[in-house]
């Protein structure tokens, strides 16, 4: 009896200590989700034969895990005058010439911690250009574009010759708040920058000052989350260091 007694209580000592252990170490609350929301247009399309608007990344091969190229973050809804709908709404099938993409937290998240995507601004996002400054010289990115494409083979990403439009704005992550600046290999462009410590929308602006024709003058800068409402244009493809995709001559272009 004595034996049976003092098994129980070795046994009621366990199960005290395993419930302290588990009182001492609770699982971590995983972070509430969080998202952006952005508007985007374009020029009047048909929505036929897999128009897609799209979130993309880049990888640069580094991690043999990943394949390198384009990737697909999300893709969004498309629809006509501010009236938008997902595939399959009342607008699919007509014409439509804006949508929306939501940027969830556990779709960036993953990107920022990916080597193969944060890779250091000197070498990344400014490589080969000239009289590259960076302060702190150290700063990583990783950049989400966007695109509208047609696709044409159907396997869900945009290859040459399928991209109908873009912007370059971007969603931007910096693992430090950092400004920039640098001038392109033909020297008709300087850039400068500031972007913001995380995740941030930077927005894409060109002047061409009269006083110095054919020479450029490029921002690329963080806006606040406030700004991120604004509606963000795509258009055909241009050079991102003379051009923002819209007409006019000696002003913003």
């Amino acid at each position: 009896m004595k034996s049976h007694h003092k098994n129980a209580v070795q046994a009621a000592g366990g199960s005290i200590i395993l419930l302290t252990l588990l009182t001492a170490c609770p699982r971590p609350i995983p972070p509430p989700i969080t998202s952006t929301t952005l508007n985007f247009r374009f020029p009047d399309m048909a929505q036929t034969g897999g128009l897609t608007l799209a979130a993309i990344y880049f990888l640069d091969g580094s991690d043999p895990q990943q394949k390198a190229g384009v990737q697909v973050l999300t893709t969004g809804g498309l629809g006509k005058d501010g009236q938008f709908s997902y595939p399959g709404g009342p607008n699919s099938g007509g014409m439509v010439n804006g949508g929306t993409l939501r940027l969830d937290s556990y779709l960036l998240d993953p990107l920022k911690k990916n080597v193969a995507c944060l890779t250091p601004f000197k070498t990344g996002e400014a490589k080969g250009l000239n009289n590259v400054v960076v302060t702190p010289e150290a700063a990583k990115t990783c950049n989400v574009y966007f695109t509208l494409f047609r696709d044409a083979n159907g396997n869900g990403r945009p290859e040459s010759g399928e991209e109908l439009f873009n912007t370059h704005d971007i969603y931007s992550y910096a693992d430090s708040a950092f400004n920039y600046s640098f001038s392109s290999t033909d020297g008709k462009s300087q850039e400068k920058g500031t972007r913001v410590a995380g995740w941030s929308l930077v927005r894409h602006e060109v002047l061409q000052p009269t006083a110095t024709p054919g020479q450029y003058r490029v921002t690329m800068n963080s806006v606040p989350a406030a700004d991120e409402a604004l509606t963000i244009r795509l258009h055909e493809p241009t050079n991102r260091l003379i051009s923002m995709g819209l007409n006019g001559l000696g002003g913003l272009k």
